[in-house]
């Protein structure tokens, strides 16, 4: 015990001696305690201006397997295979080598070996949309070799089901000019299982216990082709062109018992069955990027259109009245069209940015139904937004400070059955600023910064469009919402290997989840959005990274705070309780090059806007081998081991409380594959626009 305390003191107190050379920070020293060997390297995380930059370049995260792989391991980003979020941030927009990704499973076609640098912007500037939260840019190593490259990927999973992923890449270089085509093909089937506790109150209290499982089988296809040409290092023109489908077929049986002031009303035995196809899905970029003097150009055009169509077929037997059968069908079409261009320019000792971006969406619901207290309906919603932003950034000794502006005119049309409804369309004219300072002080990295932002809903939650749920309650979306307004205020610090951030945030008119009576009686009840009159939410985020020999730990904490009082069961209801979180990931060198993962994360029970979460857990281990130079590799995971990473949830409306606990297997096991020969990076350099309207489709 004395010897762990020893080492635990040395590693903190001794890891800090460091050279520094202009203003590049050197730390490396190597401690002796007995027969273990305690050493400091360069510094893995620092602060880049505002970002926290990790370093992936000649650490363990090179070995990782993918960007899928790497991502996780990265201060405040959670979650896995393409569906990541930014601790009390949300879903972040990612870009690699400055383009920005349309589609999160590109990330799973890069290596690790490839990748540089990771940073997290966790208060984007004015450049960035005013819906951007946070931003992960993901920067490669520089480009090598000409000829014919290509990765093939197979990875096979288990989780109670088995579901497969494969995928091809293929690159020609020659000279200035690459030409590659990507492709991927998943299937399989997973469950869905979770018991659903509806408490709806009315003139009388209906209580619905549903236990329900459900199979689904999925298909998707998605192919990539395009071109870059690089005239010279300083120009590069490109496009792509990308399609794909994606197939569910659900089918659900259920069991409900319906209790009318803790009387049995009656018991169902539901069916469910649903299908969705969203085909086609395409997707179109076109970019060039050059200087012209001390001009840099950036310049991105984007097309998007797709149709999704999906069936909901619910067949109810009641024990006690008349059996029931309901059958919709909805039809959505989105489509986007968004261009952006960038001017930079050197100005004393910073630079200037100055753009404009455009975006042009449109999203239509063609809603059928042959339940008799509902009607089809046809609904759309047409926005144009036109932004213009400056950005300066300037030096002055060790202080770095930037400040941006961003204007945005919006303007929201709705449609109902083909008809304008003037009272739902509106037109928005708002500034947002943003202003950062950093600096280093001794040999602490600091930065501070504020940002205004917004947060506009997404197209399913203007969706005026009632949807069946059971027969005392309809769920749809809200015309009158109106966008978030979001001022966040953010520091942060690092310190040798130690790292810390702390944000507070002031939203007005948060958009959450409420009901309303619906119907002439107002019997059922209908959950639907509203705006609300503002959230408060403190964030921190901690941690730290070490070597002790072959082995690096790295040990992570963050809390999330919010203050939220709602309108539940006739009183107000207080939502204030913190979800707390701590992380503690493993990298150990074995020999034969072999890297063993193992990595614990325990987040606590708590309120998320106006849900409470209880509280989840996961081990995972992962082995990992290289063949051949890296050109061939295999990993051998283990995710979530005791399955414990499963969230149940409370969800206080109104008059609704919802109560879902789930019962799915969620230990997985995955053998992948992959083989690479004649590795080069993309020179693809687009940047892409629109973002932030994808994510509302």
């Amino acid at each position: 015990m004395k010897t762990i305390i020893t080492l635990i003191f040395a590693v903190v107190t001794t890891i800090s001696v460091t050279a520094q050379t202009n203003n590049t920070e050197i730390d490396s020293v190597t401690y002796t305690l007995g027969e273990v060997v305690v050493k400091a390297n360069p510094r893995i995380t620092s602060l880049k201006g505002d970002a926290l930059l990790t370093r992936v370049a000649g650490t363990q995260l090179e070995h990782a397997g993918t960007a899928n792989d790497v991502l996780p391991q990265i201060p405040m980003i959670l979650g896995s295979d393409g569906n990541f979020e930014v601790f009390g941030k949300g879903n972040p927009a990612i870009y690699v080598n400055g383009r920005l990704l349309q589609d999160t499973s590109d990330l799973a076609q890069i290596s690790s070996a490839n990748i540089k640098n990771v940073e997290v912007i966790t208060n984007p500037g004015a450049k960035y949309s005013a819906s951007a939260k946070a931003v992960i840019n993901i920067t490669l190593k520089a480009p090598r070799g000409d000829g014919l490259s290509g990765l093939i990927r197979a990875q096979g999973s288990l989780q109670k089901y088995f579901r497969n992923s494969d995928q091809f890449n293929l690159k020609y270089r020659t000279g200035g000019l690459e030409v590659f085509g990507n492709f991927s093909y998943s299937s399989g089937k997973k469950e869905d299982a979770a018991t659903n506790d509806m408490l709806t109150r009315s003139s009388v209290i209906w209580n619905q216990i549903m236990e329900q499982y459900g199979k689904i089988k999925l298909h998707d296809f998605y192919g990539k082709i395009g071109f870059s040409y690089m005239f010279n290092p300083h120009q590069s023109i490109g496009a792509y062109y990308a399609n794909g489908s994606s197939k569910a077929n659900a089918h659900y049986s259920a069991i409900s018992r319906i209790l009318s002031n803790n009387i049995l009303y009656d018991e169902l035995s539901v069916d469910i069955h649903k299908k969705s196809h969203t085909i086609p899905n395409h997707r179109m970029n076109l970019y060039y990027t050059g200087i012209a003097g001390r001009l840099g150009i950036d310049f991105n055009m984007d097309f998007m259109w797709q149709k999704k169509a999906s069936d909901l077929l619910n067949d109810e037997l009641s024990g006690n009245f008349e059996d029931a059968q309901i059958s919709s069908g909805t039809t959505n079409h989105s489509r986007l069209v968004a261009e952006k261009l960038i001017f930079s320019y050197p100005v004393w000792k910073g630079k200037i940015e100055l753009g404009e971006e455009y975006t042009s969406s449109r999203f239509t619901t063609d809603y059928i139904t042959d339940a008799s207290s509902l009607t089809s309906a046809i609904s759309q919603v047409d926005e144009n937004n036109i932004a213009g932003f400056i950005q300066l950034a300037q030096r002055f000794g060790m202080w770095h400070v930037g400040a941006g502006l961003r204007y945005e005119h919006v303007a929201f049309k709705y449609l109902e059955n083909e008809q304008r409804r003037d009272d739902m369309s509106r037109s928005y004219n708002n500034l947002f600023p943003s202003l950062s300072v950093s600096t280093m002080l001794q040999r602490v990295q600091m930065s501070l910064s504020y940002s205004y932002k917004t947060q506009r809903p997404t197209y399913s939650a203007l969706d005026g469009t009632i949807n069946y749920i059971n027969r005392f309650t309809f769920e749809g979306g809200n015309p009158y919402l109106k966008p978030e307004k979001i001022h966040n205020i953010q520091f942060a610090g690092v310190w040798s290997h130690f790292f810390g951030q702390l944000s507070y945030s002031y939203k007005k008119d948060p958009i959450l989840n409420t009901t309303l009576p619906y119907g002439e009686d107002g019997e059922i009840k209908l959950i639907t959005k509203e705006n609300f009159s503002k959230i408060q939410q403190l964030e921190a985020f901690a941690g730290g990274q070490f070597q002790l020999g072959i082995w690096q730990p790295k040990i992570n904490a963050g809390l999330i705070t919010q203050w939220l009082t709602i309108d539940y069961n006739g009183e107000r209801k207080n939502l204030n309780n913190p979800i707390g979180l701590i992380q503690f990931q493993n990298a150990i060198h074995l020999p034969y090059d072999i890297w063993l993962n193992i990595d614990l994360q325990w987040m606590s029970a708590g309120n998320g806007e106006n849900a409470k979460i209880t509280s989840t857990s996961y081990l995972n281990a992962k082995l990992y081998k290289a063949f051949f130079n890296n050109r061939f590799s295999v990993t051998l995971e283990a995710n979530d081991i005791f399955n414990k990473d499963i969230r149940d949830f409370t969800l206080y409306n109104k008059d609704v409380t919802i109560f879902k606990s789930n019962h799915i297997t969620n230990r997985t096991f995955h053998l992948t594959l992959q083989y690479t020969f004649n590795i080069t990076r993309d020179r693809y350099a687009g940047k892409g626009a629109g973002h932030n309207e994808l994510n509302r489709f």
